[in-house]
């Protein structure tokens, strides 16, 4: 029972954090000792724990690399121009009418071809929101847009990295599934593209004269060379090159960009790699960000995020409920909106999209026995994956939320799609559960009557 009391504490310091600025760091690590005092009740040695904590630490590396490597591109890419440049031509080409419409469909589209969101929103993401906010809109709008493109891209692309795991983990062939996929997202697409088609109309962008324009083509020489750091990243993705190497080849391009043709100081492109871009120019207000010390926060919160998950794998926590679940009987509905629920929670205590699909798939494994391999894989596809980007402490919301300077929670209501694919499966569900037979027996009876 102490377990569940502190997993609702957890949670309870987490919103309360979330919704009065509060460091994230504080509350996990609170939670981390309470779970370890549990752990020491439960026979688990102080020696045992720390072990424990310093192999899930190291699992956490992979990560913290990514997101220095993107605090890096994006100091290295603003000081060449790379970011400048791609909000230049997306001024002088995308239909301002239309603009929220594009912050949902670029990232779809990048994040498709690439794999990755995180990727998509350090590269497309912030020219995005530079835009935004240069035109005065609503950034939080602009975030949510950009949210739901970028997972709606990494749910369904073929070098997504949570995709591969999951058609490991359910046992499917992953280009079969990734038509499944793709063919199931045409109705959430489309109403994502509704949405955000109204709010474009609503909210056109409205600053659209030549002076950003011209002060960004002043300041740094825009010309087509200066995408190249941008092409290399999508070029080499397209090639199945790790994102790792690409970032760090995409930095090298724009460090000699930075040297050739924007005559950069070598002190100052340091000191903007490790404390992020900032200018003294008339652009400094809306080109700027980037930095490895703006990313050690959210690197402290994934370090404690692993320890807490090795924490509930280690101590198979879980096992009461899995054993519970398997003895009751669930229809399709009533079982997807406890894998629904229980991703949501794990999801909430580990801060982790893929803790939140691998935890709730042992979980529910048995519970599952009777559907088909792609079926399962669905299920969770279209739960634990989307909505851990819904919880604001998860890294799938931290750092993409961190990365594009919007806040933690207030982009959640307009990132449509998130909630949109979970909404369009429970309806499948009840479909399947109520519905599906009785039309089967219509049309059988009409068949009948007609011979």
């Amino acid at each position: 029972m102490s377990i569940f009391l502190i997993i609702i504490l957890t949670i309870i310091m987490l919103i309360y954090s979330v919704f009065n600025n509060i460091f994230l760091g504080y509350g996990l690590t609170i939670s981390l000792i309470l779970f370890s005092l549990v752990g020491v009740k439960r026979s688990k040695t102080v020696k045992d724990l720390l072990k424990l904590y310093a192999f899930e630490s190291k699992r956490s590396l992979p990560i913290i690399e990514i997101l220095l490597l993107i605090s890096v591109l994006i100091s290295a890419w603003i000081c060449c121009g790379t970011i400048p440049a791609i909000v230049y031509y997306s001024l002088k080409y995308i239909n301002p009418n239309l603009f929220i419409l594009f912050c949902f469909l670029i990232p779809a589209i990048t994040s498709f071809l690439i794999g990755t969101s995180f990727g998509t929103i350090s590269s497309v993401g912030i020219p995005l929101i530079i835009i935004a906010g240069a035109s005065n809109l609503n950034l939080n709008l602009v975030g949510g847009a950009i949210m739901s493109g970028a997972y709606l891209g990494d749910r369904c692309s073929p070098l997504s990295s949570s995709l591969l795991l999951l058609c490991n983990l359910t046992k499917v062939e992953l280009f079969n599934y990734v038509k499944k996929v793709f063919i199931f997202g045409i109705i959430p697409t489309i109403i994502s593209i509704i949405f955000y088609l109204l709010f474009s109309l609503i909210n056109p962008l409205t600053f659209i004269d030549n002076s950003l324009s011209l002060a960004l083509y002043k300041d740094f020489h825009i010309s087509p060379i200066l995408l190249i750091p941008a092409i290399i990243i999508l070029i080499l993705s397209l090639n199945k090159i790790p994102i790792t190497k690409s970032i760090t080849i995409s930095v090298i391009t724009s460090i000699l960009i930075c040297f050739i043709i924007q005559k950069t100081n070598i002190l100052d492109l340091f000191n903007h790699i490790i404390f992020g871009y900032k200018t003294s120019s008339s652009l400094s207000n809306i080109i700027k960000g980037g930095g490895i010390i703006s990313m050690l926060k959210t690197c402290y919160i994934i370090i404690i995020s692993c320890c807490l998950t090795g924490f509930f794998s280690g101590l198979n926590i879980f096992a009461g409920l899995e054993k519970y679940l398997q003895q009751i009987k669930l229809n399709r509905s009533r079982l997807f909106l406890i894998t629904l629920f229980l991703g949501l929670i794990i999801s909430s205590i580990g801060c982790s999209q893929t803790i939140a699909f691998i935890l709730t798939i042992e979980i529910l494994r048995d519970t599952y026995k009777d559907l088909k391999n792609e079926d399962i894989a669905m299920e969770f596809s279209n739960s634990a994956i989307v909505t851990s980007a819904l919880v604001p402490w998860c890294i799938a919301a931290l750092i993409p939320t961190s990365v594009l300077g919007i806040n933690s929670y207030k982009f959640i209501p307009y990132a449509i799609f998130l909630y949109i694919v979970p909404i369009c499966h429970l309806c499948y569900c009840i479909y399947l559960d109520y519905y599906k037979n009785k039309i089967y027996k219509l049309f059988t009876k009409r068949e009948i009557k007609n011979k």
